[in-house]
């Protein structure tokens, strides 16, 4: 009888056998069964002809790269032979930013900003490698004034840019600061050994001297430092005073401004001595900057306050660095498509050839509201919007059937609590270019 059981095992091991390497051969299959399409929303195709949009769609094990050329859309699917950690990176107020496979943190105090240097490695975590410290301007106080205590415009990592190896640094003070800031190409010392150098040996290059005077005469709105950035060899100030914006260009080598360039009717919310005329804009002091080193232009993106629920209303600023410095667009933008992925969505805007060209995620609508109880599982939408001369000629969605992962959330248990929110597990957009 023994005999036969174990005659009889075999047949019914190799039948689980088969069925596993049905189950591996159709799941392999699978990966190119997914579509990928171009859907016009409004305008004409051609808008995006003259330039390609790749990117990424993909989780721990797999990535599917799609490719838009001339209109015509075209997509790859990649299995990976062991699952891979997902390394998503999306900047927020507060953070390190990342250059390179370097990510810069600034420690933010009175009397001393320090900078820490740190290097990513292959598995995604950084070590730290050095640190620098920047001496912040004086500050004008009264005690009187709510804003008394505020220190800086922007977040401090917003003064940080890097070329090449170099890194640069600014302060990004408000108008409470006096007397003279500066940008500084820093010399980095080995993080962990502060007390062992001689500071003189770590002494950092001025480049260039920002004087606050208009911050001591109390007429105004003042001057604030908004970031640094970098476009191309030079180096880009943002700043704003008294109602209008400035973009003033440095070269890294000897500090010399190369140009400027002012955008009027820029106002800051709730300054004091704001006198500006009544319905005009307002903007937040923070910004995203879209920097093109090869083109040489620079699009920053301000936040507008919007009067209509559920709207996304922003201004884009696009400056060419080509002779000086110059705006060469304004555009107004507005979305309403969904709700903003503020998690793993896409941002990115390209000024290019005389259109500004804007890529976008969102979240779907949720349709099954009792079922899906976590937004990170919802469909994903992406984009495509291209203005000339400040207006919207063309919008399309990159639409594919794989851009949602709801079976898990539909399936669990409402009493296992925690739902995980690893990318690894979900799928999302990345890696987008425009070129």
């Amino acid at each position: 009888m023994d005999k036969i059981k174990r005659h009889a095992a075999l047949p019914a091991l190799a039948a689980a056998i088969a069925i596993l390497v049905a189950l591996a051969a159709s799941t392999y299959q699978a990966k190119d069964s997914g579509t990928f399409e171009v859907r016009d929303l409004l305008g004409s195709r051609e808008a995006i002809g003259d330039v390609v949009i790749r990117g990424e769609l993909r989780d721990g094990v797999h990535q599917t790269r799609f490719r838009i050329e001339e209109g015509r859309i075209r997509a790859d699917t990649e299995l990976f032979e062991q699952p891979k950690q997902a390394y998503l990176y999306r900047y927020v107020p507060g953070s390190p930013v990342r250059y390179g496979g370097m990510e810069y943190f600034v420690q933010n105090e009175s009397s001393m900003h320090t900078i820490t240097s740190r290097r990513i490695t292959e598995q995604g975590y950084s070590i730290p490698v050095g640190s620098a410290e920047v001496v912040p301007p004086p500050m004008r106080r009264d005690p009187e004034d709510p804003n008394d205590g505020v220190r800086l415009a922007n977040p401090p990592e917003y003064g940080l840019a890097r070329i090449g190896d170099s890194v640069y640094y600014t302060v990004p003070v408000s108008s409470r600061s006096i007397g003279s800031s500066a940008i500084y190409e820093l010399k980095f010392y080995q993080w962990g050994f502060r007390t062992g150098i001689d500071p003189q040996d770590y002494a950092h290059r001025k480049l260039a001297d920002i004087p606050l005077d208009a911050n001591e005469s109390g007429q105004g709105t003042g001057i604030e430092i908004l970031g640094l950035e970098a476009v191309g060899d030079r180096l880009a100030l943002i700043f704003a005073e008294n109602g209008a914006l400035h973009v003033r260009s440095y070269d890294v080598h000897t500090g010399e401004p190369l140009g400027e360039a002012t955008v009027p009717e820029f106002r800051l919310p709730a300054r004091e001595g704001d006198s500006g005329a009544s319905g005009v804009a307002s903007f937040y002091e923070g910004y995203e900057a879209y920097p093109d080193h090869e083109r040489s232009t620079l699009t920053l993106n301000f936040r507008r306050g919007s009067s209509v629920a559920n709207r996304i209303d922003m201004t884009a600023l696009s400056f060419g660095f080509s002779g000086g410095v110059k705006l060469a667009d304004r555009t107004d933008l507005s979305f309403s498509d969904g709700e903003e992925d503020t998690y793993s969505g896409i941002s990115l805007l390209s000024y290019r050839d005389g259109k500004l060209y804007a890529i976008r995620s969102y979240r779907g609508p949720e349709t099954e509201q009792p079922r899906a109880l976590f937004d990170i599982v919802r469909p994903k939408h992406l984009y495509a919007y291209v203005y000339e001369q400040s207006r919207l000629i063309y919008k399309g969605e990159i639409v594919t059937d794989w851009n949602e992962d709801n079976i898990r959330a539909y399936n669990q248990s409402p009493y296992q609590g925690s739902f995980g929110y690893d990318q690894t597990d979900y799928r999302y957009f990345t890696n987008i270019v425009v070129e």
